[in-house]
């Protein structure tokens, strides 16, 4: 996979068969976290012991995120803010980023939990519907460098040439500024990795669940590269 493999991040839910996590995770830099997607299948009580074996079995660095309903996607599955902040305090310990949305309330709260505990932080912006104009999604992007993130997250619905346009202007004005991920949604293979070459940090694959709009696979990354 050369070079590509230091870009992507494996999404994983839980439902993984451990074989397979140890063939495919050698290949990557990161891993993905989605524990809201875990909490629709698994208890609560098996969060840690979850993120622990992945540890065991890997060396990547463990993005950790539980994601706010309002911007979960098409199925989204609720978890009370409170109880987001508790969960975000626990698995802080265990992962390498911690994930958490910027429009979200308790978005300060989670920042300090992190920066306690020397994490580094990814402030996220998330939307199923469309891209917005280039104006407002700068704006986020001010924003979380504002807050000192670590990483900003964009990953916006692309509808259009234009809206495609506007993501790719976004990561070439700005990854020199900070560290961004840039994610075109509901694109082909091709789309969704130009930002890569602009600067984007990296993008997310799926391996047993696609958790956004025309997500590809670990998979489809293979056969790409081969």
């Amino acid at each position: 996979m050369g070079d590509l493999k230091e870009k992507i991040a494996v999404v994983l839910v839980g439902k993984e068969n451990e074989n397979e996590l140890i063939n495919v995770l050698k290949d990557v830099k990161y891993v993905e976290l989605r524990i809201d997607e875990f909490l629709r299948n698994f208890r609560e009580e098996g969060i840690i012991d979850w993120i622990k074996k992945i540890r065991r079995i890997c060396e990547n660095e463990i993005i950790g995120t539980v994601r706010w309903y309002k911007e979960g996607g098409e199925n989204p599955f609720y978890i009370s803010e409170k109880k987001r902040i508790d969960i975000y305090r626990r698995i802080s310990d265990y992962v390498d980023l911690i994930d958490i949305e910027i429009k979200s309330r308790i978005c300060e709260n989670v920042i300090e939990i992190s920066k306690s505990k020397n994490k580094k932080v990814i402030l996220s912006y998330h939307n199923f519907k469309k891209t917005p104009d280039y104006k407002i999604i700068r704006k986020i992007v001010k924003k979380g460098k504002n807050k000192q993130a670590d990483y900003v997250k964009i990953a916006t619905r692309v509808n259009s040439k234009k809206h495609l346009f506007t993501l790719i202007k976004l990561t070439y004005d700005y990854s020199k500024k900070i560290n961004m991920i840039v994610v075109p949604m509901g694109v082909s293979l091709i789309e969704r990795f130009v930002p890569l070459a602009l600067g984007s940090t990296l993008s997310y694959v799926s391996l047993s669940q696609k958790t956004s709009p025309n997500q590809p696979s670990y998979y489809d990354i293979l056969n790409l590269t081969k």
